[in-house]
């Protein structure tokens, strides 16, 4: 296993992305049919493809349960208004096809070297003005940046008073948050954090922090709020939530 991460980590992200592709054309075939539906692209398919295990991964947009939740969740609870800022950190195509489609919607998706972004930069140092987006998603990124906080700081400076944050970390029962800034090798990571990308375990106290940043936060598990049916029929499994962050009108 540790083997497999210092590859991982050697192997360019290209050829990572292209394999991924080949695997999910692949299954997209052997899984034909009706029985799930991903709501972001609206293919059907017999089963989702495989991912760390499970059968996570629409074949078509490559959604992973945590974006199709996420889109159910805007589309249909938090609503996206017209005229409205979108920032996206560490976009996903499942996600980006759909916002930049959205009528009157300024979009901008930002990673430090996704194809899928137009704004190449780093989390903690955005060169963005203050109070500039109402709708911020940072789905998976935070557990891979050393300096969390610096990034949580950005994401409330760059999001207008009343706005709202849809942020996910990987978060396991554990009170605390483990972490420790010498473990900076791919295989020590994986040894001490369980993905050689990942620089932190995020613990039931990862709430605490963002509050920290200055932010309103709700836990928000939406899924717990679809029926069983439309849980299988979408793929997906409560106990995953992600924290609902609101600035304050007056922010702090």
């Amino acid at each position: 296993m540790l083997r497999t991460a210092a590859l991982k980590a050697a192997l360019p992200k290209r050829y990572k992305q292209a394999a991924r592709q080949a695997y999910l054309r692949a299954s997209a075939f052997v899984n034909a049919g009706s029985t799930v539906v991903c709501p972001c692209c609206g293919h059907t398919f017999r089963k989702f493809a495989h991912f760390f295990g499970r059968p996570d991964q629409c074949p078509q947009c490559g959604s992973l349960m945590r974006h199709r939740a996420v889109f159910l969740f805007l589309r249909d609870a938090l609503g996206v208004p017209k005229g409205a800022a979108i920032l996206d950190v560490g976009p996903a195509p499942a996600l980006t096809t759909w916002l930049a489609s959205l009528e009157d919607v300024e979009y901008l998706p930002v990673d430090l070297d996704s194809p899928q972004a137009t704004l190449h930069a780093d989390v903690t140092g955005l060169p963005i003005s203050d109070d500039s987006f109402d709708v911020i998603l940072c789905l998976h990124v935070l557990e891979h940046v050393p300096d969390d906080r610096k990034a949580m700081s950005e994401l409330f400076r760059v999001l207008r008073p009343g706005g709202k944050a849809v942020i996910q970390v990987p978060v396991k029962p554990i009170p605390e948050t483990i972490e420790d800034a010498t473990v900076t090798t791919p295989v020590a990571r994986e040894r001490r954090f369980g993905q050689y990308d990942h620089v932190r375990i995020c613990g039931l106290d990862y709430g605490l922090r963002l509050e920290a940043a200055g932010f309103d936060v709700t836990e928000e598990d939406y899924v717990e709020r679809l029926d069983a049916a439309s849980r299988i029929r979408f793929g997906l499994r409560t106990g995953e939530p992600f924290y609902l962050c609101v600035k304050p009108a007056r922010a702090r």
